[in-house]
């Protein structure tokens, strides 16, 4: 990303950081089903690296999984605010080249953030490079075929919004995703085993989500009513 980006993103999470102080809650801490879904299909052990870990709000959830826990964002204020909360995290572009020596880390999440970068597919060979032989990574991006969005596209005619954030247009998204693009994607990085995970605990809290899981089938269930894709992917030995 350029320097432009860069400012755009760092002006972001100041404006984050002063509205959390203030006491409002709204989209400031990123969402805990998706943190809650990344979290439940790590194995844990080793070292982890958080692409994109903004402001650490994810270390929390893993630290205890962990031997050490790296991150990288692109906002130096997101980043120290990383690193008081514990992270090994450093400034740069998540989209790579990543400042690490090849087959460095035992697990990788990449949580909201490829949908950001300008390459994804150049992104996805670098977190492939620095993940050991047999490590997993854990990836969210929303879902572009989300009943809800489809349903603005169609009635609305109204592109969807994937982003609550409005510090620029589409919350800095550039690219959409439906399960079959990330696949593809996955596959073309190399990775293997690659497989679509579900957050179990958001059954628990909702009937309805429930019951439609039952009426559809969790495939079905997972392609149009989850707004959230959650990709684990393996590197091959």
């Amino acid at each position: 990303m350029n320097n432009k980006t860069a400012d755009m993103y760092q002006r972001h999470w100041r404006e984050r950081g002063r509205v959390s102080k203030a006491g409002h809650k709204g989209d400031v801490v990123p969402g805990s089903e998706i943190f809650e879904a990344a979290a439940s299909a790590l194995n844990g052990g080793g070292t982890l690296l958080d692409v994109g870990c903004g402001d650490g709000s994810f270390y929390p959830c893993i630290s205890a999984k962990f031997e050490h826990v790296y991150g990288i964002d692109i906002a130096p204020e997101a980043v120290n605010e990383a690193q008081e909360r514990g992270m090994e995290a450093v400034a740069g572009d998540a989209g790579g080249p990543l400042p690490w020596k090849d087959r460095y880390f035992n697990s990788i999440v990449c949580l909201e953030v490829i949908e950001h970068l300008p390459d994804p597919l150049a992104a996805l060979k670098e977190i492939h490079r620095v993940l050991k032989p047999g490590g997993h990574l854990v990836l969210t991006t929303p879902n572009i075929r989300y009943f809800r969005n489809l349903a603005r596209l169609l009635f609305a005619g109204e592109f969807p919004r994937t982003s609550t954030d409005n510090f620029v247009w589409g919350g800095g998204h550039m690219h959409y995703f439906t399960r079959k693009d990330i696949k593809g994607l996955f596959e073309a990085a190399s990775f293997t085993g690659i497989s679509f995970y579900l957050n179990c605990g958001q059954f628990k809290r909702s009937w309805k989500r429930r019951l439609a899981r039952r009426l559809v089938g969790e495939k079905f269930f997972g392609e149009y009513f989850d707004g959230s894709i959650t990709v684990l992917a393996y590197k091959g030995d």
